[in-house]
């Protein structure tokens, strides 16, 4: 029943306890994140630094980054739910560019209003 189901989730996460209201993805974040814990094949998590991309191609820093981030992630939910996001810096002075791919398992996007 939902509301065993409500119970249980409280006991794990106090924030979902009471009558407040929380959204959809909050929970769903909350529940991916436990099975994601859960089941990550990896136990031994090491350090990894990132590196600059110091002109390399996308491809090649892009597959860096990913390859970091199975080293501490493997599960049916990163193979699933995850991906990566490409930003980039250019400095004003001496326009040097940084590019970063960073993981991510959620992306929130803006929705058009109907005007009507």
């Amino acid at each position: 029943a939902p509301l065993k189901m409500r119970w249980t989730i409280a006991k794990y996460a106090p924030r979902f306890n009471g009558f407040q209201q929380h959204d959809s993805q909050e929970l769903l974040a909350f529940l991916l994140d436990g099975l994601h814990e859960d089941l990550n094949r990896v136990h031994e998590k090491p350090y990894v630094e990132l590196k600059d991309s110091d002109g390399r191609a996308d491809e090649e820093v892009a597959k860096e980054a990913w390859d970091n981030h199975l080293m501490r992630n493997r599960s049916i939910v990163v193979d699933l739910f995850h991906g990566q996001l490409k930003s980039q810096v250019r400095c004003l002075h001496c326009t040097h560019v940084n590019v970063r791919f960073d993981p991510f398992n959620f992306m929130s996007l803006p929705l058009p209003m109907d005007n009507a």
